[in-house]
């Protein structure tokens, strides 16, 4: 089942906007980073924040305001897919999705649960592309490449970098609002990799 079990959330992507403020999509982002987070934990899965999401803890600790969504690596494909994962994002009010090769969540149409997305959800036609989503996650595989003889530490590939290699040692930590979030260990690399040696100062739209 794909996007069209999505629902569309009225949200705004004002450079003014923040993390705080109940009316942007960054507001809804770091909520679903949060939630990914103690998710992933209570099931022993592994993640790392990238790109984008990377992009905006570095260069200012906090979600990038215009950006659609939140962007991370993840290692066990075969379990994340499985239908006791997919039945328990379903029973917190998310969907696991597949669109243009890769999966993502979204929160799900039909959402019951009294909690903070309520108040973002509008009812309106059922998304069918990509871009009537005004937020989601992005899930990036992450595959094995070798291992550090020297460091003992894993390097992988991920999705859509795929001649770049990342060490990942899970010890790596990054700042979003106040609380951090585990992140690639060649961070500077990873960002010059993806975003150029202005990273800190171009806006660019490669950040979306």
């Amino acid at each position: 089942v794909g996007i069209s079990e999505c629902s569309s959330l009225q949200c705004s992507y004002s450079t003014q906007c923040t993390t705080k403020n109940e009316t942007c999509c960054a507001y809804i982002l770091k909520h679903f980073l949060v939630f990914l987070d103690g998710f992933f934990r209570s099931h022993n899965l592994t993640y790392v924040v990238i790109y984008g999401s990377l992009l905006g803890a570095v260069r200012d600790h906090t979600i990038i305001p215009w950006t659609h969504d939140i962007d991370v690596g993840y290692f066990n494909s075969t379990y994340l897919h499985s239908n006791e994962i997919r039945n328990e994002l379903y029973e917190n009010g998310y969907h696991l999705f597949e669109a243009i090769g890769m999966s993502r969540i979204c929160v799900r149409k039909n959402n019951s649960i009294t909690n903070w997305l309520t108040t973002q959800i509008v009812h309106r036609k059922s998304p069918t592309v990509m871009g009537d989503l005004s937020a989601y996650i992005d899930l990036y595989t992450a595959a094995k490449n070798a291992t550090n003889p020297i460091s003992n530490i894993s390097i992988y590939t991920i999705q859509t970098n795929d001649n770049f290699l990342t060490p990942i040692s899970f010890e790596k930590m990054v700042e979003i609002d106040g609380q951090t979030f585990p992140t690639v260990d060649n961070v500077h690399e990873h960002l010059v990799y993806n975003y150029g040696n202005r990273y800190m100062t171009e806006i660019s739209d490669r950040t979306m």
